[in-house]
C-alpha cells in the first residue's frame, strides 16, 4: 500500500511539473511573440524615422539647391546691373563729352553766322545753283543731275574748310513763282543725302515769294 501511495503522489507532481512546464512555455511563446512584435515596432519606427530624415535631408538638399540657385540668380542680376551702369556712366561720359564739343562748334557757328559766314544756295529759274559765301560764289551747277549738287555742295564745304563735324548754318534761297517744285525737291534731297556725313549741317529754305507776299 505504501509504495502504490508513492506512484500515486509521483504521478500527481509529475502532472503539476507538466502543467507548470507547459504554462512556461506558453508563456515564454508569449513573451517571444511580445519581443517579436516591439522589435517589429521598433523596426518599424526606425525605419519611419528613417525616411523622414531621408526626406528631411532631401528638403534640405533642395532648399540649399534653391538658395545657391537664387544666389546665382542674384549675382547675375547684380552683373547685369553693374554693366548696365558701366555704360550708363560711359554713356554719360561720352554725352558729356560731346556737349562741350557741340558747345563750342555751336560757338563757332554762331560767331561765323554774325560775320556773315553763312553758306547760301541760291536756286535759279533756270534751274541752276549758285553756292556762295559771304557773297563769295564757291560753286556753281545744274540741278538736273542730283549727284551733281551734291558733288558742288560739299566741294563747296571743303573749299572754305567746312568738315563733317563742323556746325554749318546753310539757307536755300528760291522764288517760288519762277522756280520748278522738282527742282526745290531735287536740291532739298541732295542736302537731306549730305546731311548722312554731315550730320551737324543745318539749311532753312526761304521761298522769296512767299516772303514778298507777307509784305504786301
Amino acid at each position: 500500500m505504501k509504495n502504490k501511495g508513492i506512484v500515486i503522489e509521483l504521478t500527481a507532481l509529475l502532472d503539476v511539473i507538466l502543467i507548470m512546464l507547459f504554462w512556461l512555455m506558453m508563456n515564454i511563446q508569449n513573451d517571444n511573440e511580445n519581443i517579436r512584435t516591439e522589435a517589429d515596432n521598433r523596426i518599424s519606427e526606425a525605419e519611419e524615422q528613417v525616411k523622414k530624415a531621408e526626406e528631411n535631408i532631401s528638403q534640405a538638399e533642395k532648399r540649399a539647391d534653391d538658395a545657391v540657385a537664387e544666389m546665382e540668380k542674384m549675382q547675375a542680376e547684380l552683373e547685369k546691373v553693374r554693366e548696365e551702369t558701366e555704360k550708363e556712366i560711359a554713356d554719360a561720359w561720352k554725352k558729356a563729352a560731346s556737349i562741350n564739343d557741340n558747345a563750342a562748334a555751336n560757338q563757332s557757328a554762331l560767331e561765323n553766322y554774325e560775320k556773315g559766314r553763312v553758306i547760301t544756295i541760291n536756286l535759279q529759274y533756270d534751274s541752276t545753283i549758285s553756292i556762295s559765301d559771304n557773297n563769295n560764289i564757291l560753286a556753281q551747277t545744274s540741278v538736273i543731275s542730283d549727284n551733281d549738287i551734291v558733288k558742288s555742295i560739299i566741294s563747296s564745304l571743303e573749299s572754305v574748310n567746312l568738315g563733317q563735324n563742323d556746325v554749318i548754318l546753310c539757307t536755300m534761297i528760291y522764288d517760288g513763282s519762277e522756280v520748278l517744285y522738282r527742282d526745290v525737291k531735287a536740291v532739298k534731297t541732295a542736302v537731306d543725302e549730305i546731311k548722312s556725313s554731315y550730320s551737324n549741317l543745318y539749311c532753312t529754305y526761304i521761298n522769296i515769294k512767299e516772303r514778298n507776299n507777307n509784305y504786301e
